[in-house]
């Protein structure tokens, strides 16, 4: 099997992202610096009266990641509202987004389900870059997100918050049929041949959505500190190449890996 890309992330909570519109593709040979500078322009013009781009940059890295730092950055802040954090410091509402290459790799740490702190989440996707955000709780534009995908062009993985897992009953029983996990063994299986070898438990399917070329997963594994089972990152492969066999349309699987304490958000593209 060919090595999958994967981008693994971590969060506490999922932020609702709605379907997003096509936009102009960027000029070919066009300078980082020119890419930011119309990056500012474009997300100007969609800000709501009382907010303003207050940072930007080039060759950064989300919050809460580790990889190549190759991404444009920029910070968009509402100053009509104050908020106080509990820890002692005022903040005001805002936005964060990166824009990273397409095919960009990181992983994003493990994060506890409750948690003070929350990493960026994917944003959305196009044949021309990943985009995650990060932003603040007591937001007051709350279609902010929505705004930005329509803005930049990008196709979304819709997924449920945790507090209200939906499950899709028909995708779930393509997943988890045994006639769809073996197959045609005539018929090529490219890179994830190895799929059958994963089997579905339907149970521990907990959120399941698709939109397009697009596939949402949250899928709750067992112990994955038990030395007689797998590795998390072999478990993923594994079931990344049976969801990929069963939905032929699919090139993009968000999954969210569920444990008792923690959950990581990982993004599987078809290669």
């Amino acid at each position: 099997m060919n090595k999958l890309r994967i981008i693994i992330a971590a969060g506490a909570a999922a932020a609702l992202v709605s379907t997003c519109a096509a936009a102009t593709d960027s000029p070919a040979g066009e300078s980082a610096e020119l890419k930011l500078e119309r990056l500012v322009i474009e997300i100007e013009n969609v800000l709501p009266p009382s907010w303003q781009v207050i940072e930007s940059g080039i060759g950064e890295l989300p919050i809460g990641w580790t990889g190549p730092e190759t991404g444009l950055y920029i910070m968009v802040e509402d100053t009509s509202t104050r908020f106080f954090h509990h820890s002692g410091f005022h903040y005001y509402s805002f936005y964060r987004i990166w824009l990273m290459p397409p095919g960009w790799e990181g992983e994003m740490r493990h994060t506890p389900y409750v948690a003070d702190s929350a990493p960026a989440f994917l944003l959305g996707l196009s044949d021309e870059l990943v985009a995650l955000y990060h932003t603040a709780g007591g937001n007051v534009w709350n279609d902010g997100p929505a705004a930005f995908c329509s803005t930049l062009g990008l196709d979304t993985i819709r997924y449920p918050d945790l507090a209200r897992r939906v499950v899709d009953l028909e995708s779930e029983e393509r997943l988890t049929d045994a006639a769809a996990a073996t197959g045609d063994r005539g018929s090529e299986l490219s890179q994830h041949s190895m799929a059958s070898s994963f089997e579905m438990n339907p149970y521990r399917i907990v959120g399941l959505a698709g939109d397009g070329p697009n596939l949402y997963l949250e899928y709750v594994f067992g112990n994955e500190g038990d030395p007689d089972r797998l590795q998390l990152a072999d478990l993923t492969e594994l079931l990344a190449g049976s969801v990929f066999q069963r939905f032929p349309e699919v090139e993009s699987l968000y999954l969210r890996r569920c444990t008792r304490d923690t959950f990581t958000d990982t993004i599987v593209n078809r290669d």
